[in-house]
């Protein structure tokens, strides 16, 4: 089997029906759909269970609720396509994108990228878009042509060069399709209860391993942004205290990598990101005072912009 589309699904009534038939109508050949129903206590798993009994390669889990990352693991676990798709389920399959297809001609490749249109509902539920994920200008010349689809070839460090240099990056899963064997061969999971960011930690523990990626310039899939979604209502604390665990993280990643200039480079940036990202949430003078006193211990050279971030933002709290 060519791709495992694994489907976490928690009180999405309103949007689920779209979300799958736009997977299932799409003309997709040699899939499953993997869907998880992480507790929810609307009528999802109604709607999953009718659907299940309708295709036969659609395999439904039911469980307690334990988050997206746990569910995200618990569907690449029960998978059994070459790649592995995690979709989210108030998301659109473009029509006409035989992902599963394009598949058979990519060779030995760990993760497929492609770009994504952003939108919204409005009151009268008329879809409105309000931005895209597309990669901007890559200064690389492996361009090849798949099914006659334009599509660029890099490894991860060089992508990680890339970012670097573009000074912002977009860590989303859904822009991502990623081979099943290079996970978990590498123990690439989620890292459990992070909110938000859980995809950020992914995306560089998967950049730093230096897969071969090729990305197509095409729009696959429309991403939905709702004001009831787990984004739109974060708990400040719960934030925090996910971004002090990435930071975490990633400092075991720099150290990890202290054989690679580049890595650390690109550790120390990313790190700087997250400092300035966690002190947004506590800005308070012993709050600058720790976070700084672990880059200096880290010999983490500390951006200018950091430093205003950690002790500016003291002044004005």
């Amino acid at each position: 089997m060519n791709l495992s589309i694994v489907l976490p699904v928690y009180n999405v009534e309103p949007y689920l029906r779209e979300c799958l038939d736009s997977i299932f109508k799409n003309n997709l050949s040699n899939f499953e759909v993997i869907a998880i129903n992480d507790g929810s206590t609307d009528n999802s798993l109604e709607i999953l269970e009718e659907y299940s009994g309708k295709y036969k390669n659609m395999k439904l889990i039911n469980q307690q609720n334990m988050g997206l990352s746990v569910t995200r693991n618990v569907g690449l676990e029960n998978s059994s396509g070459k790649y592995v798709y995690f979709f989210d389920s108030d998301d659109i399959l473009v029509d006409g994108m035989d992902l599963s297809s394009f598949i058979d001609d990519v060779g030995n490749i760990d993760i497929i990228t492609f770009d994504a249109d952003v939108f919204k509902d409005d009151i009268s539920n008329h879809l409105q878009k309000v931005s895209n994920y597309k990669e901007l200008y890559i200064d690389n010349t492996n361009t090849i042509f798949i099914k006659g689809i334009k599509t660029i070839k890099y490894s991860g460090i060089e992508y990680l060069n890339i970012i670097k240099t573009r000074n912002s990056y977009s860590p989303v899963v859904w822009r991502r399709i990623y081979k099943k064997e290079f996970l978990l061969e590498n123990n690439a999971l989620f890292y459990p209860g992070l909110i938000p960011a859980e995809d950020d930690l992914h995306f560089f523990q998967t950049l730093f391993l230096n897969p071969q990626i090729i990305h197509f310039r095409e729009v696959v899939v429309l991403h939905r942004i709702r004001d009831t979604s787990i984004m739109s209502n974060l708990n400040r604390n719960k934030s925090y205290e996910s971004f002090n665990i990435i930071f975490r993280e990633l400092l075991n990643m720099r150290a990890l990598y202290s054989d690679s200039l580049l890595k650390q480079e690109v550790t120390s940036w990313i790190i700087n990101v997250f400092v300035r990202r966690i002190h947004s949430q506590q800005p308070t003078l012993k709050e600058a005072i720790r976070l700084w006193g672990i880059l200096k211990e880290n010999n983490i050279r500390i951006e200018l912009k950091t430093f205003i971030k950690l002790f500016i933002n003291v002044v004005r709290g």
